[in-house]
């Protein structure tokens, strides 16, 4: 279901708007004027996208807040317009127009609105991420530009989600799992200390694996033959990161297979098939590995294919 255009006034309706899409917040403004906002949002499959345009205020999620029955959300936030600092984690941030940051709502946050502000928040569920989750949470209210590479790829994207977004179950399925991805690539594959630090080298290697995943001889040997290195320099091009290389390509992996598990266009199609089409010929361990990874077995996903894309 979409929602779209809720104009509303003061900060008491606008603090139940908010409650209601990312849990439990508290809001306050600095006084007169009058409070006013808009509040847009989507869903796309499991996810969330949601687009608020308000006047300065601060909203904060605080231990009083948050509660066991809350849907447990990562947000992206696209900062698009006015002066706003973000707080978790022991870390504060100006941001800049134009920047990304993360929030975790396990935990508690601030976002402080100096002047009307313009954001763009896509929330997805931490069971999505599965592990992943908590190596994104260790990046939450620290800026990523969005001049060049994914951070520019995700400012995009977010920035034109009111406009042309498919109505069809099964291509939203597919924009789920895209922005997903994206969302992984922009904070999972970098520590803050490496993350204005990129390697040609590092991410020829990754289009290279992305686009060959299906190949079941796909191996460390193989890649690093073609990038004229040594299997120890291609690990050690990984180390520092939070994934191992090998860890990388078994979760980008997984992740595919758990998409077309999840799709109604799939569902005529066995666990092997679908496996065998990402490179996995052995699927003797699939089921373990996809609960290990997004909480989900296949019998799990397989459900949500009958029940449509959760």
């Amino acid at each position: 279901m979409d929602s779209r255009g809720f104009r509303l006034r003061g900060t008491e309706p606008f603090e139940a708007a908010v409650s209601s899409l990312f849990g439990s917040l508290r809001v306050t403004d600095p006084g007169p004027p009058g409070f006013h906002a808009v509040v847009d949002h989507v869903t796309i499959g499991a996810l969330m996208v949601a687009r608020i345009q308000a006047a300065a205020a601060t909203v904060t999620r605080d231990t009083r807040c948050i509660t066991s029955t809350d849907v447990e959300w990562m947000h992206l936030t696209l900062h698009c317009r006015g002066q706003v600092t973000v707080a978790q984690d022991e870390r504060t941030t100006a941001l800049k127009p134009g920047e990304l940051f993360a929030c975790d709502n396990t935990r508690p946050y601030r976002i402080i609105g100096a002047e009307p502000s313009d954001m763009t928040v896509l929330c997805v569920p931490r069971a999505s991420l599965g592990k992943q989750a908590d190596c994104m949470g260790r990046r939450t209210a620290l800026p990523i530009p969005t001049q060049d590479g994914i951070g520019r790829l995700l400012g995009c994207a977010l920035s034109g989600m009111e406009k042309d977004l498919p109505r069809q179950g099964v291509a939203r399925t597919y924009l789920a799992d895209a922005l997903t991805t994206l969302m992984l690539a922009a904070f999972v594959d970098t520590t803050p200390e490496q993350a204005s630090v990129a390697s040609p080298l590092v991410d020829r290697i990754r289009v290279y694996v992305l686009a060959h995943l299906g190949d079941p001889l796909l191996s460390t040997e193989l890649i690093a033959r073609r990038h004229h290195i040594s299997v120890r320099h291609l690990h050690a091009l990984f180390k520092g990161y939070d994934l191992t290389f090998a860890a990388w390509v078994r979760h980008e992996r997984l992740l595919r297979i758990r998409r077309d598990l999840l799709d109604p266009a799939c569902a005529d199609r066995s666990t092997a098939a679908i496996a065998a089409r990402w490179g996995v010929l052995d699927t003797k361990h699939l089921g373990r590995a996809l609960k290990r990874e997004f909480g989900e077995t296949v019998s799990d996903l397989r459900s949500g294919q009958q029940n449509g894309y959760r």
